[in-house]
């Protein structure tokens, strides 16, 4: 949920060709005003919407269905940042893009806070993803259309990490407030965001602008990936969003390698945001964690994860990020299905195992992170717009989706069926990520890709031709 770090190279087919970043221990060069912004943005989307929205809905008489559908809003919403892109790059004004998507992101906690009605809550939630789309969208080209790209390494994983204290914060005071005061200081932090990114932005068009971002190459493009997270969506899909007349090309990206790691990260995002969108909910109903505890839970478990994206790069590189990426994956399986377990059985004091299993949860994802932006890298076409934009969109609907079904099955069976759920759904992403195993290694080839996919390979039946980004 946070940033990766730069890796170095490993073959001339995964390409990574590492950013030299220019050392220097004056962190005013790499640090700007307006990345406080940025983790107020980081606060209020990644935070406090996470854990008030599902608060807000079930407190105020909704089922856990509507919790689905409401965080799926969000994340519909957020499906229109190419939209944005399109638009800043029609009009060639990003600071107004930045500043719409904060007054939209305000606009939808006001909703929540001053309105107690089911299709308010849908229309705030798609507001929040709207506009944080829109944000979101335009932060990451600040940094590479305004500063040369030796420095992008730097200045990014600064931006990143002012992004990943703010989630942490955000996480943490959201479960301080009564929701319907969170919603109304969420609101209100917009201002200060506002007043901040006007006084530090660049401004399109000035002296310091430096018009590279069209002349990038793939090799240029898989060494961005590997510094952001999420930001390299924005700057991917402002190169080659998904187009309609592209969609032809999508039975041929999805008979690759790439198809099948599309097809893996599909069921993933399906299944974590089957769990996650309940969160806060399923631990109060399923182990008598207040909001809270359960809030501070995830602040902390996501501050002390922070330090293992150095610990990812490097393993990454010297083991692989197939083997990476199944090692994640295989620790959230056993973790979801040891939540969900507990709270089937009613395990006597279960609030203890719950909170330490939680916290592998999200302490793995630095590893799953850095590996999976590593290795849709190495196997996505960059010269294929489609590809990039489906990877992207693909992964927001199947957070929807998940997040839907998820509320459905916790209202029929209770909230830890959908912990049950993540886990056969993670499970079956991880039989996916297995017919990649060998492709990720150091010195992999284009032939040794070929071959994953091809019959015979152990992990192989004969492609993915018709196969069907964190979460």
């Amino acid at each position: 949920m946070t940033g990766d770090p730069p890796a170095p190279t490993r073959s001339s087919f995964t390409a990574p060709q590492k950013i030299d970043v220019i050392p220097t221990s004056n962190l005013r060069r790499w640090i700007e005003p307006w990345y406080i912004s940025y983790a107020i943005l980081g606060a209020l989307a990644s935070g406090v919407a996470l854990i008030l929205i599902p608060i807000v809905v079930i407190d105020n008489g909704g089922s856990a269905t509507q919790i689905g559908t409401a965080i799926a809003a969000q994340n519909f919403g957020a499906l229109f940042a190419p939209f944005w892109g399109w638009l800043s790059d029609r009009f060639k004004d990003y600071r107004t893009v930045f500043f719409t998507g904060f007054i939209l992101i305000g606009v939808g906690f006001l909703l929540f806070a001053f309105f107690n009605n089911p299709v308010v809550w849908h229309v705030g939630s798609f507001l929040i993803g709207f506009g944080t789309g829109a944000s979101n969208t335009v932060a990451g080209l600040f940094v590479v259309e305004f500063t040369p790209p030796a420095e992008w390494g730097r200045r990014i994983s600064w931006l990143q990490t002012f992004n990943a204290m703010g989630m942490v914060l955000g996480t943490a005071g959201a479960g301080l407030l009564r929701p319907d005061r969170g919603m109304l200081m969420a609101a209100l932090l917009v201002i200060p965001a506002l007043v901040i990114g006007g006084w530090g932005l660049p401004v399109p068009g000035g002296s310091v602008q430096r018009p590279l971002l069209r002349r990038l190459g793939r090799a240029d493009l898989a060494g961005l990936v590997r510094h952001i997270e999420p930001l390299s969506n924005s700057v991917i899909e402002r190169l080659h969003g998904l187009r309609f007349f592209d969609l032809k090309a999508v039975r041929k990206v999805l008979a690759t390698p790439f198809g099948i790691l599309l097809a893996g990260w599909l069921l993933f995002s399906f299944a974590i945001s089957s769990f996650s969108s309940l969160y806060p909910v399923l631990m109060r109903s399923e182990f008598r964690l207040s909001v809270a505890h359960s809030s501070l839970l995830l602040s902390a478990a996501t501050a002390l994860s922070i330090p293992l994206y150095n610990v990812a790069g490097r393993l990454t590189t010297r083991r692989g990020p197939v083997q990476v990426l199944s090692f994640g994956m295989a620790v959230r399986i056993a973790t979801l299905a040891g939540i969900g377990l507990l709270g089937v059985f009613h395990v006597p004091f279960a609030v203890f195992p719950a909170i330490v299993l939680f916290g592998l949860f999200q302490g793995i994802w630095p590893l799953m992170s850095v590996a999976s932006n590593d290795l849709s890298a190495s196997l996505a076409p960059f010269g294929k717009g489609a590809a990039m934009g489906l990877f992207s969109a693909t992964g927001a609907i199947a957070s929807a989706a998940g997040a839907i079904a998820g509320g459905a099955m916790a209202d029929l069976f209770g909230y830890s069926s959908a912990s049950l759920l993540a886990a056969v759904g993670t499970a079956a992403a991880l039989a996916c990520v297995f017919r990649l195993h060998g492709t990720g290694e150091p010195g992999a080839s284009r032939e040794d890709l070929n071959r994953a996919a091809a019959p015979g390979h152990p992990f192989g039946h004969g492609g993915v031709a018709s196969s069907s980004v964190e979460p």
